[in-house]
């Protein structure tokens, strides 16, 4: 098959061009970014470099795909991040449209079901809306992960001052978190094998509380005296905005975590229960996350 990924060369973008060129598949990768041509090139992959911002370029870079992965890069600048998902989602649409692409894989997130009420991650349920909406006849599959484990690595400098986790989470509720590479194999299948029609699917790796989360990197980190202490809302949003986090961002990310506590937020994930994948958290903390804390 002829798929064309957008995500240039992250987290999950790179290893799922490698599993899909490893498969035998022609692949081609959007990145932005020209100077990351050459190591695109050396996956095996065709770089198309370009904005996804402008729709006559991914209209080329879609015309001849089986399939196309697509997810939002973008938004945590001070501009209306709801606006430029749905900005962002109209221009996939057209584009896919226009190429006529048949097959089509978003990278959505858990909490896509639900509304504005979920503060930042209101934008997938934005983005999914338009593409169902425009892309009648394409076969959609919404992929939604849960928490990934490298947004724990923004508690490093915390951990180095204090041996503290600061949140404003509930520290008793379990929380469902996801290794990227975990991932890949479900996104491979829906890009190759598709379901008819529009589906979701959850993706998860591990289910942990914080207190859970903090005692898994005290180990690892052989920090025993490691705590988690939860924060108020106007706490941890005074402390974000003080790391110069943009403020529009910052918002709804404080919104999410506290709806997150406040609700049964993983009502419609539970209804939907992913089988775990394979990576748990005890293993990224003995790895990558202690690699980036020891660096």
């Amino acid at each position: 098959m002829r798929i064309t990924l957008t995500g240039s060369l992250g987290h999950i973008s790179q290893p799922l061009a490698q599993a899909l060129i490893a498969a035998g598949h022609s692949v081609t990768i959007i990145s932005h970014n020209p100077d990351r041509a050459a190591a695109i090139t050396a996956l095996g992959a065709t770089p198309a470099i370009g904005s996804i911002q402008d729709e006559t370029f991914l209209t080329q870079a879609f015309t001849g795909a089986d399939a196309v992965y697509l997810m939002i890069t973008a938004g945590q600048d001070n501009s209306d991040i709801f606006e430029a998902g749905r900005r962002q989602a109209h221009i996939y649409a057209n584009a896919v449209k226009a190429a006529g692409v048949k097959q089509v894989v978003n990278l959505s997130s858990v909490g896509a079901n639900l509304g504005p009420e979920v503060g930042a991650l209101h934008i997938y349920n934005i983005i999914e809306g338009v593409l169902t909406q425009e892309l009648p006849g394409v076969n959609l599959t919404f992929l939604r992960p849960t928490g990934m484990f490298y947004n724990l690595l923004s508690n490093i400098p915390s951990i180095k001052r204090d041996h503290t986790i600061y949140t404003n989470s509930s520290l008793t509720k379990k929380n469902s978190w996801i290794a990227p590479a975990d991932i890949v194999p479900v996104a491979v299948n829906a890009l190759t094998a598709p379901t008819p029609g529009v589906t979701s699917q959850y993706v998860a790796s591990d289910e942990q509380s914080y207190t859970e989360v903090a005692a898994i990197l005290a180990e690892a980190l052989h920090l025993p005296d490691l705590k988690v202490v939860q924060i108020s809302d106007d706490m941890l949003l005074k402390n974000l905005l003080a790391a110069n986090m943009p403020e529009s961002f910052t918002r709804g990310y404080v919104k999410m975590t506290a709806y997150e506590r406040d609700h049964d937020f993983y009502a419609d994930y539970r209804a939907h229960q992913p089988i775990l994948g394979p990576t748990k958290l005890t293993d990224y903390a003995a790895g990558d996350f202690l690699t980036a804390y020891q660096n």
